[in-house]
């Protein structure tokens, strides 16, 4: 017998026990739980053996948990008796467990002559997690009513965006104690500006440890933390093993962050997570496997697909051999993250890769979201999408076929695209006649049919056996766009029974529908701009074939830098695109054009059967006639209306109409699609309590859900599961990539844990990476050391989103975190800096707000500073900010990336010339601009923050600082009027009408002989 897909068999021998889930204090008045009901705990039964309750002489304190599962009472049990860093398998309930480890840990610490509030923060929890864990914690708090303590429940506060976020609102918040779960930069600014003192702080539970970084607020606030207050507890949780275990010595990095000591390991191998899931037996788990075989056009698509991948790591590393890792293998292609993976291995040398390297990146995403989207989206869907990446790679007037994607230029994108074609409009001999009249193939998904026979078996199922299990059938999918599709579909296949007495289901009307839909794309009012550009192309064609000879050397040279340089290995021995005929669209396109119907109803090779869309039609509303008087009620889809878009819009029709046709669905008949959410998937299972689950697509951690889910109930009240997958393909293979991941990922971080040793660190030892904070003062005989006063920074609050507060705070600078008006960083009283990152020093040169910051700090500031700040670990160059947008990579030539580049460059000097006295810094990473910070904070003055906070509010504040500012702009453009004498001429004129009518001799006792001339003489000159 064949290993199961679902639960992949665990060895013996691979069966992981953590040597500390066996230290554990055993209490025979508290047997095991059974994993069935919910159980009483008491903190002396969590205490452990290093004496952590010792001499706090501590009453017990009964509290009722939820945690059903033995592994999930382990966890708390290990976590109330030390500080760790919890590591998880994926879906194996961790939202759940940091419930009851909050509601365990907020109860009021009771001693023998007063009761202590807890103050515990919750870190990085989003929207939802907070949700869930509130509800976790209001279910707790009634489960724990009856008990001792019960009359005073747990708070729990979540500190969001908004205007409830002020300083004077937090500060009770915090006095009140409770569990309050806010943002790392929100904690960050209230520690550095003592609003809450962390001395009074019980505990820090941090969520996604995973997202931890060297100098991220995260750190930032441990450190914090820890720096005052030593007795409280951190503990950290994560469910991503794959990111915690990429470089040298993860998993001792993460615990120096934390600042912790201990790591608690739980994969799904672990031998309390195998026993608690698998405490039945094997027979009562009920998992019916349904592997379906690709068709021979998807398979033949999905190996050119891979072969296009597999040649085009192979230029990649050929073109990048200095930078190329074993990472960059046909192997790990299916990896959720390759093509990231790959770009920042290129990131320290994106401005140095040719044209070639970056195409190449940019089609290694575009065939993972064709072999993506090859099993989830219909045949007309999956064409329109190759269309249209081809129409996209045509040259036109301003691009030429130099940079066209690489993919295109193998003779498998071409046998791709002919069976994408042959899977729509392949004619076959029509069933329904009996003369050789034919259809065209419209070829359906193949998992379509066998979750129709899969509905079928469970509807006859349900008729057949009185089970005591009423509830509804659940479909799981990946994506709102293959639920939509699956409802359109079930609504409307219809069953035929063939002459053996077998029975098929078909989609053909789905099918029918999409292909009339892809016509009136094609036929839309695109087409005449289509035509349009065509003859365009058309007459550029004709004129480079005259001007081909005189022209070629100067083409030639304006475009040599976009090249690509394709190795004659990658083409296999096809002819290059530069020794192929000089023309516009080359050989390749045509090629191309040739197999894809580019224009519907142009050309006569491109045109579609009309006739055989008509009959296809009429037979789909025979079809539908037919169906209204045989309609089948026995199994309602909820939710299976029509859609046009992925946006949910219903198509032409209002939301009123539903109330018409409203009518109750006994839970038995339910038939319930939802898409795969690995945060509430457990809810989900829970609200609904489904009879039938079918897996439509793999999912990792939804299968974790449902074996929680079977091993929390009795035989009778589980679930059914079906589990679909596609035999020998993509979807298969990414799955069990998704597995051997995961478990590497523990095993190298069970090896590291097992070697590492014991780590003592101190507060200084990050200052060590700065100068040292001591001078030699050689007025003391000998030589003597004085330490250096804390010099100060203030800090703009939005700036707390950057690396660069902390750093200033490790590099020895008091940081005074103020929502400031002008500027982001306050130096002294005198220099005002305004940090840009290279993206935001797009957008602001674009939008005009730079200009606007520039203006106010020399209105405020003698010495106005720009920092553009580059970020560490990649290329110091303006290069691969035109070549990204928003974090996504864009096609681009080097002749476009240049134009960016001198665009940005000129903006700049623009900016320069309106502000000459403006100063800029260049710093490489954040860690050069603390170390910046500290030379130019040498023999200043500290600023003053009240000062610094009151500048650019309202003038009505200041009344001596009340000018007229478009006056200010009007006279520093006058002639012999600059940044340096307008205040003196503001101090002595009250208006330009008096400045107009002062004398020169009047004038020149303000700002000099040579000014006043030439102001008098702007004034006097005719116009």
């Amino acid at each position: 017998m064949s290993e199961s897909l679902f639960v992949p068999d665990d060895n013996p021998s691979e069966v992981f026990n953590d040597d500390e889930s066996n230290v554990r204090k055993t209490n025979s008045q508290n047997p095991s739980n059974n994993g069935v009901s919910s159980k009483e705990h008491t903190i002396e039964e969590y205490t452990t053996q290093e004496g952590t309750t010792q001499n706090l002489n501590l009453e017990p304190i009964q509290a009722a948990t939820s945690l059903n599962l033995k592994y999930q009472q382990e966890i708390v049990r290990q976590l109330i008796s030390q500080d760790a860093l919890v590591i998880l398998g994926r879906g194996l309930g961790i939202e759940k467990i940091v419930a009851n480890l909050l509601q365990i840990l907020g109860i009021s610490t009771s001693g023998t002559k007063k009761r202590k509030k807890s103050l515990i923060f919750l870190i990085n929890a989003s929207e939802y997690e907070n949700f869930r864990i509130g509800e976790d914690l209001m279910e707790l708090s009634w489960m724990n009513e009856d008990s001792v303590d019960g009359n005073e429940n747990v708070q729990f506060t979540v500190i969001g965006a908004g205007e409830g976020t002020t300083v004077d609102k937090r500060r009770p918040t915090y006095e009140r104690g409770g569990i309050i779960s806010l943002s790392n930069r929100v904690l960050v600014t209230d520690l550095l500006a003592e609003v809450v003192d962390p001395g009074s702080v019980t505990g820090i539970v941090l969520l996604h440890a995973e997202n931890i970084r060297e100098y991220s607020n995260d750190r930032f606030v441990v450190n914090l933390y820890r720096r005052k207050n030593k007795w409280g507890f951190v503990k950290a949780f994560s469910e991503d093993p794959e990111r915690l275990s990429i470089g040298f010595q993860p998993l001792y990095t993460e615990l120096k962050f934390l600042k912790l000591q201990k790591a608690l390991l739980w994969p799904r191998f672990h031998i309390d997570v195998t026993r608690s899931l698998r405490s039945r037996k094997r027979s009562d788990n009920t998992v019916t496997e349904v592997r379906v075989k690709l068709t021979s056009y998807t398979e033949k698509i999905q190996n050119a697909l891979m072969s296009c991948i597999e040649a085009l790591i192979g230029e990649l590393r050929r073109n990048n051999p200095d930078v190329a890792s074993d990472y960059w293998t046909i192997d790990n292609a299916l990896d959720n993250n390759f093509v990231q993976r790959i770009h920042m291995g290129l990131e320290p040398v994106w401005h140095r890769i040719s044209l070639t390297t970056r195409q190449i990146v940019f089609d290694l995403e575009t065939l993972k979201m064709l072999l993506k989207h090859l099993l989830e989206r219909d045949c007309v869907e999956f064409y329109g999408e190759l269309n249209g990446i081809v129409e996209a790679n045509k040259p036109t007037i301003t691009r030429n076929n130099k940079a066209m994607a690489t993919w295109l230029m193998l003779d498998e994108s071409m046998a791709m695209i002919a069976c994408a074609k042959a899977r729509i409009f392949d004619k076959i001999k029509d069933s329904d006649k009996h003369n050789e009249e034919s259809t065209y193939l419209l070829e359906e998904q193949p998992k379509w049919d066998q979750l129709s026979i899969i509905l079928e078996d469970i509807n006859r199922e349900k008729m057949v056996h009185d089970s005591s299990n009423d509830g509804p059938t659940l479909i799981m999918c990946y994506s709102y766009h293959t639920c939509r599709q699956l409802r359109y579909y079930l609504s409307t296949c219809k069953d035929y029974t063939l002459p053996g007495g077998q029975k098929i289901y078909s989609g053909r009307k789905y099918m029918i529908n999409q292909l009339k839909r892809y016509i009136q794309e094609k036929r839309g009012p695109q087409t005449r701009n289509i035509k349009i550009q065509r003859d365009l192309n058309e007459d550029a064609r004709i004129h480079d074939t005259h001007s081909e000879v005189e022209g070629t050397a100067a083409a030639e040279n304006a475009n040599a830098a976009d090249k690509l340089n394709i190795s004659k290995t990658f083409l296999r021995g096809r002819q290059p695109s530069s020794k192929r005929r000089r023309t516009r669209g080359g050989s390749i396109i045509a090629e191309h054009d040739r197999l894809l119907d580019k224009d519907v109803g142009g050309d006569e090779s491109g045109k579609i059967d009309e006739e055989m869309i008509l009959e296809l039609e009429t037979q789909m509303v025979s079809n539908n006639d037919s169906e209204e008087s045989d309609e089948d009620d026995d199994l309602m889809v909820l939710g299976s209306n029509e859609y046009d878009n992925d946006d949910g819009k219903e198509n032409g029709k209002s939301a009123s109409w539903r109330a018409i046709d409203l009518d109750y669905i006994d839970r038995s008949n339910q038939l319930i699609i939802e898409q795969y959410n690995s945060k509430s998937d457990d809810l989900l299972l829970e609200e609904f309590m489904p009879s039938n689950v079918i897996l439509y697509e793999p999912n990792l951690s939804f299968i974790r859900k449902i074996e929680q889910y079977q091993a929390e109930r009795r035989k009778s009240d589980r679930a059914k599961c079906y589990f679909m997958y596609y035999g020998g393909s993509v979807e298969e293979q990414r799955y069990l990539n998704d597995i051997k991941c995961e478990k590497d990922s523990f095993t190298k971080l069970i090896r590291e844990k097992a070697n590492m040793p014991k780590v003592f660190t101190t507060d200084e030892d990050e200052v060590s990476k700065f100068s040292t904070p001591v001078e030699t003062n050689t007025r003391i005989a000998g030589g003597g050391t004085t330490a250096i006063a804390k010099v100060k920074v203030i800090v703009d609050m939005r700036e707390f989103r950057s690396h660069l507060p902390f750093l200033c705070h490790l590099s020895g600078l008091e940081v005074i975190p103020c929502m400031l008006t002008v500027g982001d960083y306050i130096l002294s009283p005198k220099i005002c800096v305004e940090r840009k990152s290279l993206p935001d020093l797009v957008g602001s040169l674009k939008n005009g707000r730079l200009y606007q910051q520039c203006e106010q700090m020399f209105r405020y500031y003698e010495r106005p500073t720009l920092l553009i700040e580059f970020e560490e670990g990649k290329s110091f160059s303006l290069q691969p900010f035109t070549t990204f947008k928003n974090g996504v990579l864009m096609r681009t030539t080097n002749a476009e990336n240049t134009y960016v580049q001198r665009d940005l460059q000129l903006k700049l000097m623009v900016l320069l010339t309106s502000y000459p006295s403006l100063r800029i810094l260049w710093t490489s990473s954040p860690f050069e601009t603390a170390k910046l910070f500290k030379e130019l904070k040498l023999n200043q003055n500290e600023p003053d923050v009240t000062e610094a906070v009151s500048k650019g509010l309202n003038p009505l504040f200041d009344q001596e600082s009340l000018f007229n500012d478009m006056s200010i702009d009007l006279i520093q453009s006058i002639p012999g009027i600059n940044t340096v004498n307008y205040t003196l001429i503001m101090s002595k004129i009250k208006s330009l009408y008096e400045l107009s009518h002062t004398s020169i001799e009047d004038l020149a006792k303000i700002i000099g002989h040579s000014a006043a001339s030439k102001v008098v003489d702007f004034f006097e000159k005719h116009i």
